[in-house]
């Protein structure tokens, strides 16, 4: 009787166990110095003192938060890759894990951009709060955010949570003609520009470079004579070549519209980044 009695105790236990397991949430605990709740009619701030370390660990499967009271953010996708990300709708949290900064704080106000190591994806990270702190050209970032379309087209990650995990060797653009920029619709979520072919690399740190044809407004306009004449966006920057003059431009491979067209459109990330020949 006592044989039977314990056989049936081991195997509830051995139930509740499994019924656990599937369920993989950890709830939240911490062990403080100090902190609590504020709070006023709307809002609320969690706070601790002494956190030694934040940041988040994940897999292709899980997300595990470390250090950070993280709110009310939705459970996001975690993504393999920058195109699996751009795969997926409009306002789809997802996480990406691990991918390197190819601008820096200083280099935009209101934005930057991740790219894939083996450069062949990128994509913009909105940041509408300001630059994020510490961030250097080659910053391994991990990012949570919202997917979204800008109004000219490009995929962008936008309200996101971004965690600087250590720098490592920036990346080099990759040397493109005028007629490869932007490239075709990507079959995994963005679309491309006029008449684009091959693959498309709106989000990609580039080189590209040709004849100043026109500087108007904020743009200089310049041709290799392979294509169209490219945009380069040039605001704020000083001293810049005058027109018949040949330069060399890196930038970001971002979009423009003009009328119905999609249009490449160059952002460098500072003076440095246009030489004159």
């Amino acid at each position: 009787m006592k044989t039977i009695s314990l056989l049936a105790i081991l195997l509830l236990a051995a139930v509740s166990a499994a019924n656990a397991a599937s369920d993989y949430k950890i709830d939240w605990y911490s062990i403080n110095s100090g902190g609590g709740i504020a709070s006023s009619a709307s809002y609320n701030a969690n706070t601790t003192i002494g956190q030694p370390t934040a940041g988040f660990a994940s897999s292709t499967s899980f997300l595990h938060w470390i250090g950070f009271w993280a709110g009310d953010v939705p459970t996001p996708t975690v993504v393999p890759s920058i195109d699996a990300a751009k795969a997926l709708p409009d306002d789809t949290c997802v996480s990406i894990a691990g991918r390197l900064a190819t601008t820096s704080a200083t280099d935009f106000s209101f934005f930057f951009y991740i790219e894939e190591r083996d450069r062949h994806s990128g994509i913009r990270v909105a940041t509408p709060g300001g630059p994020i702190a510490g961030l250097a050209r080659g910053s391994v970032v991990n990012v949570i955010g919202t997917m979204g379309t800008t109004s000219d087209g490009e995929r962008v990650l936008t309200g996101p949570i971004v965690v600087i995990m250590y720098t490592d060797t920036p990346l080099g653009p990759l040397g493109m003609p005028n007629r490869s920029l932007g490239g075709g619709n990507s079959p995994v979520g963005q679309i491309g520009v006029k008449g684009g072919k091959g693959l498309n690399n709106v989000g990609l740190l580039v080189t590209t470079w040709g004849q100043v044809t026109a500087l108007a407004g904020s743009d200089m306009l310049i041709t290799d004579g392979s294509g169209d004449s490219v945009r380069v966006n040039v605001a704020g920057l000083a001293a810049l070549p005058g027109v018949s003059d040949y330069v060399s431009v890196i930038g970001i491979c971002s979009l423009t519209t003009s009328g119905p067209d999609k249009l490449p459109y160059v952002l460098p990330r500072t003076r440095p980044d246009i030489r004159a020949y």
